[in-house]
């Protein structure tokens, strides 16, 4: 069968503009007559983009399946402590989320899903931090980290760059593991048409190997 027409599709930002561009090159390789629309959007907009129907399928973290949406799981991404190069921690091959105790953190608004896993976290541990700065994206909580303004835990892949570059340093955690899943939505019975068809196996393919690239995996 011959793979025509468009897929829409929405994702949220710190899924990796690199990780999707590739997908899509890779898919307008193999079917050369369809195409992808994406766009980067919140959290809350990607979700509403698939019930309205403007897009075929959402890209978000912690993906949460409803009365009207489906939930298709992608990935799962370790989450780490992330630190600037002269800092104490930087040395370290491993860490607890003990040696953060009264350190300056960087995190996430309080409203965000991911935040209240971190929070929930230290809570589990008992470790207290002293927030320096709440941010809505991974983006600026990293520029945030890397001038200094304290550390964080953020999902392995959004630091990779900066790691390679040496511009932040990447801890894993030991102990319990702290994770963020990945996952497609669609809207409940929605029937796919050949062409989003293909573009969910090419994106479940990529992300079958991506954990072997993972700090600590």
């Amino acid at each position: 069968m011959e793979i025509t027409g468009v897929v829409r599709v929405a994702a949220i930002y710190s899924v990796g503009l690199h990780d999707m561009s590739q997908c899509m090159q890779d898919f307008m390789r193999r079917f050369p007559k369809a195409k992808v629309r994406l766009e980067y959007l919140g959290p809350t907009k990607v979700y509403d983009a698939v019930l309205n129907a403007e897009v075929d399928l959402g890209i978000v973290s912690y993906p949460s399946a409803t009365p009207e949406l489906n939930v298709i799981p992608l990935r799962t991404e370790s989450m780490v402590v992330v630190c600037p190069p002269n800092h104490p921690l930087a040395r370290r091959k491993k860490a607890t989320v003990e040696l953060l105790r009264d350190e300056d953190f960087i995190t996430f608004n309080r409203e965000l899903i991911i935040r209240k896993e971190i929070d929930r976290y230290l809570r589990h541990r008992k470790v207290s931090v002293r927030i320096a700065m709440e941010f809505d994206n991974i983006e600026t909580i990293k520029q945030a980290v890397e001038i200094g303004s304290g550390v964080s835990i953020l999902p392995e892949p959004t630091v990779r760059r900066e790691t390679e570059s040496g511009s932040l340093v990447a801890i894993p955690l030991i102990a319990r593991k702290l994770q963020r899943p990945i996952g497609i939505i669609h809207r409940q019975r929605k029937i796919f048409t050949p062409t989003a068809t293909k573009f969910v196996e090419l994106l479940r393919e990529v992300q079958e190997a991506e954990p072997k690239k993972a700090v600590g995996v």
